[in-house]
């Protein structure tokens, strides 16, 4: 299998900041659409800094330069290892902020996809979401890991940084394979505060090509007035070339 990728991250229409951080392949970008095609792989994540903390950018960025460094695109990590490196990079996070004040308590939500071969894993913590598009269908894939799931705006129980290192990953999901034809999407919390599932489903729907649906999908986002930075990366499951 090969894949076509398209993200975007947007600061939105309210905020001053993009405090998202998008990582497609080897690229980290905060702002702007980015589109590729006919990857051999996929290595995709979005972090989400926490607003109302500090420099929750930063934090995203930095999460997003470690994985990059540390995790391989061929290697098929099980749970545990992949546990060990993730926790590893939440550390000096936490390190990092107790060198720079600044910094002290800074944090971001983490959602990933690594897909290799027959290889594939979820990686979550936090509210940012992974979606699956199959047969007209949308399917969640991650469970928000919030203290309430049914109130809207409900803290959040596992993520990067912070004071005490919340941070519980989840790579537990309902796929069982990949097929072609799937649309994989990985999404901050913000877009779903601008669009339903039902709209994302329209878009989707329709035979225009994917960087389209992504271009319109961010177009309408902000035209319903996207108060959060907002972010998605799409990952289409297409047949080798």
């Amino acid at each position: 299998m090969k894949f076509n990728i398209t993200g975007f991250t947007h600061k939105g229409t309210e905020r001053e900041m993009n405090q998202d951080r998008i990582l497609i392949q080897n690229s980290i970008y905060e702002s702007g659409t980015h589109n590729l095609l006919n990857e051999d792989y996929c290595f995709c994540f979005i972090a989400d800094g926490i607003g109302g903390g500090p420099s929750g950018e930063k934090a995203a960025h930095y999460i997003l330069e470690q994985i990059n460094t540390k995790l391989i695109r061929s290697v098929n990590y099980d749970d545990d290892s992949l546990n060990e490196i993730l926790n590893s990079i939440n550390i000096d996070l936490f390190n990092e902020g107790r060198l720079n004040l600044d910094y002290f308590g800074s944090g971001s939500t983490l959602v990933g996809m690594m897909i290799n071969e027959s290889y594939f894993k979820i990686i979550n913590a936090g509210d940012s979401q992974l979606w699956l598009f199959r047969n007209n269908i949308m399917t969640k894939l991650t469970e928000d890991q919030v203290l309430n799931s049914q109130q809207e705006n409900s803290p959040i129980t596992s993520y990067f940084g912070g004071k005490n290192q919340n941070l519980k990953l989840d790579f537990d999901t309902i796929l069982r394979n990949i097929k072609v034809n799937d649309l994989l999407i990985l999404t901050s919390d913000g877009l779903l505060k601008s669009l339903t599932i039902k709209q994302i489903k329209s878009i989707l729907s329709n035979t225009k090509s994917l960087i389209d649906k992504t271009e319109f999908i961010l177009h309408k986002a902000l035209q319903s007035s996207a108060e959060d930075n907002v972010s998605c990366i799409f990952i289409e499951v297409i047949n080798e070339s």
